[in-house]
C-alpha cells in the first residue's frame, strides 16, 4: 500500500498549497490591497499578484485531481458516490470541479483580457465583489476539508 500512502500525501500536500493560497489571498492579500491602495489601482495590483499564483494553483489543483482519482481507483471506492454517508467525497469533487473550471476554463478563456477590462473601467472599480466571492469559496473549502478529514478517519455523521 505504499502507492496509496504516496498518493494520499501528494493529495494532502497539493490541497495545502491550493487552499492555503486561497486563504492567503482572501484573508491577507485582498484586505491589504483594499486598505493601502487607491481604488482605481486595486484590481490591477491584485491581478498582477494573482496571475503569479494562478500557475501554482493550476498545478496544485491538477495534482489534487489526479491523486484523488488514483486513490478512488486503487481503493475501488466509486460506489461511495452512491452513499450519502460519504457526502464529503461529493463535496471534495464539487469543490475541485469549481476550482478546475475557474482555473482552466473561465480565467484563461473568458478573462484573458481582464487587464484591458480594468484599464477601460467597465464597471469594475474595486475588489469588494472579488473579496466576497473569495470568502465564500474559502469558507466552503475549509468546511470541505473539515468534513473530509473527519469522514476519511471514520467519523460517522
Amino acid at each position: 500500500m505504499n502507492d496509496l500512502s504516496i498518493a494520499r500525501a501528494v493529495h494532502t500536500l497539493s490541497i495545502v498549497v491550493w487552499i492555503g493560497g486561497v486563504g492567503f489571498v482572501t484573508a491577507v492579500l485582498i484586505p491589504i490591497i483594499r486598505r493601502t491602495s487607491p481604488e482605481k489601482e486595486q484590481l490591477s495590483i491584485f491581478n498582477t499578484i494573482e496571475n503569479r499564483f494562478a500557475l501554482i494553483a493550476r498545478f496544485a489543483v491538477a495534482l489534487a485531481g489526479v491523486s484523488g482519482v488514483y486513490m478512488i481507483y486503487i481503493l475501488n471506492a466509486w460506489d461511495r458516490f452512491n452513499d450519502i454517508r460519504y457526502f464529503w467525497m461529493h463535496a471534495m469533487l464539487l469543490l475541485w470541479l469549481m476550482f478546475a473550471f475557474a482555473l482552466f476554463v473561465i480565467e484563461p478563456f473568458f478573462f484573458k483580457n481582464h487587464g484591458r477590462i480594468i484599464k477601460e473601467r467597465h464597471g469594475i472599480t474595486n475588489l469588494r465583489k472579488t473579496e466576497i466571492v473569495h470568502w465564500i469559496i474559502f469558507i466552503m473549502s475549509l468546511a470541505t476539508i473539515l468534513f473530509s478529514v473527519l469522514g476519511a478517519h471514520g467519523f460517522n455523521y
